[in-house]
């Protein structure tokens, strides 16, 4: 464990997180906000300095870091990162309830987006609203960076799962093209909701509205906690725009990596847009069997696959969906080089393809027979490596739902809690609030950490030798 490397690269995220305080400190002085004025300047000036300093003392490390260092650092990232976030939050609470400050923090920065604050009774200031986007959009940035790096260099789920063309195993340092990866995803991350906010507010939205709804299509998250449950306010542009923003957010690098290679009119056909497509022609379908409208259906299927949840219409005739269709688009989620959460569409190519050669062999078992994805043919250990994750998925879940229904929750809200938390899918959580306190809250908390690092990243760094190595 290259220990030295591993404490720069958090240094040079406490000062990330310093510049994110300092946007917020400036937006709290333009609105007068005098609390949130002083939480904001400290917390930047204590986080930049801390990590300042760190780097300024120490020395460039020397040995060669490796992928189990990019793992230790994403697993620092996902905890330590929760902590610094909740500062503002503790003050905002007005209560030093450090739980449901972790919570909110926790909740914004993995893109899930549930909030348990009452917003009517307790109204959220605008300092704090941009905070809570400020952390959805470097939390898409880093599930996009982390994919495309750490869990390619760790190969978890086989190269075809994560091999992407921005980064490659290096002959020195792991951390050395990462920062490649940051540009491309933070120039993804950004500029589309950039974009989408500009158009939003040519439509008339107020500023806040169309911050809330850009960042939460991009980063299929929500940063307005309410958005679930309002629809569209200027129609169906609105809601056309919303739904691009998160056609984009679901698929991630796909199409940059396309426009890359000069392929951008391959990129229609790529495996996870054609698995996309089909997820939501299936997911619409169900919908519309169970009642609602065909074009509310094709809106809710979107929402639902990219796990943000962000209403496209009226949010009055979800209530008539059973929760097993709610659950079922969560758990299939976006593109593995994306901020949605869920299994990923690139795994359940890999097994319906390992399931359909299985079938193909029944009557020639002596035949020899191979499958490929994105030109690559996969070996027993890519198939391997993405059962494992199935069963670890599917572990997760079982155990979470049981942890959550010790603490109280009936089974249909465990289960919802349990899913909707691994698959960073705030608008599953919604009106359980007051469900979620205590050891339920801790549960979920823990839930949303594990949906980022992929459930089977997570159990080496659980192992204390990972860490003494």
């Amino acid at each position: 464990m290259n220990h030295l490397a591993i404490v720069r690269i958090l240094s040079a995220i406490a000062l990330s997180f310093s510049l994110l305080f300092a946007i917020c400190f400036l937006v709290a002085l333009a609105t007068g906000e005098q609390d949130q004025l002083m939480v904001f300047a400290g917390s930047a000036f204590a986080i930049g300095g801390l990590g300042g300093t760190v780097i300024l003392l120490t020395d460039k490390p020397t040995r060669r870091a490796h992928a189990r260092d990019g793992l230790a650092v994403a697993v620092l990232f996902w905890t330590l990162g929760g902590v610094i976030a909740a500062v503002p939050f503790i003050d905002y609470l007005g209560a030093p309830d450090f739980h449901a400050a972790i919570y909110e923090a926790v909740s914004n920065l993995t893109t899930t987006g549930h909030s348990r604050l009452d917003t009517a009774a307790n109204p959220m200031p605008i300092s704090i609203f941009v905070w809570r986007a400020m952390l959805h959009l470097i939390g898409a940035i880093a599930s996009i960076t982390i994919a495309a790096s750490v869990f390619s260099g760790l190969n978890l789920g086989g190269p075809g799962v994560h091999r992407n063309r921005f980064f490659s195993e290096p002959e020195g340092s792991f951390f050395d093209p990462i920062l490649r990866v940051v540009r491309v995803s933070s120039a993804l991350v950004l500029s589309s909701s950039l974009v989408l906010a500009a158009l939003l507010l040519a439509l008339g939205l107020a500023p806040r509205d169309a911050l809330a709804g850009a960042v939460s299509a991009i980063t299929t998250g929500l940063v307005d906690p309410q958005s679930h449950d309002i629809a569209p306010q200027a129609g169906t542009l609105h809601a056309l725009l919303l739904w691009i923003g998160l056609v984009v957010g679901t698929m991630g690098l796909i199409a940059v990596d396309g426009a890359g290679r000069g392929r951008m009119r391959s990129v229609p056909f790529d495996p996870e847009v054609l698995a996309w497509v089909g997820s939501l022609l299936l997911v619409t379908l169900l919908a519309f069997l169970a009642g609602l409208p065909l074009l509310e259906s094709l809106g809710w299927a979107t929402s639902s696959i990219s796990t943000s949840g962000i209403a496209l219409s009226d949010p009055e005739q979800f209530a008539r969906l059973p929760i097993v269709l709610v659950l079922f688009p969560v758990l299939i989620g976006g593109s593995a080089l994306s901020a949605a959460g869920g299994f990923k569409l690139a795994r359940l190519i890999v097994l319906s393809r390992r399931v359909t050669l299985e079938f193909a062999q029944l009557g020639y078992r002596g035949s020899i027979k191979h499958f490929t994805f994105r030109g690559r043919r996969q070996s027993d250990r890519t198939i391997m490596g993405v059962w494992v994750y199935l069963v670890g998925y599917i572990v997760a879940c079982t155990i979470g739902t049981l942890l959550l229904s010790a603490t109280g929750l009936s089974f249909d809200d465990a289960i919802r809690a349990g899913i909707g938390s691994l698959s960073n899918a705030g608008h599953i959580l919604v009106e359980m609030n007051a469900e979620l306190e205590g050891a339920a809250q801790l549960c979920v908390i823990l839930g949303m950490i594990l949906g980022r690092l992929e459930v089977v990243a997570l159990l080496p760094a659980l192992n204390s030798s990972f860490w003494q190595r």
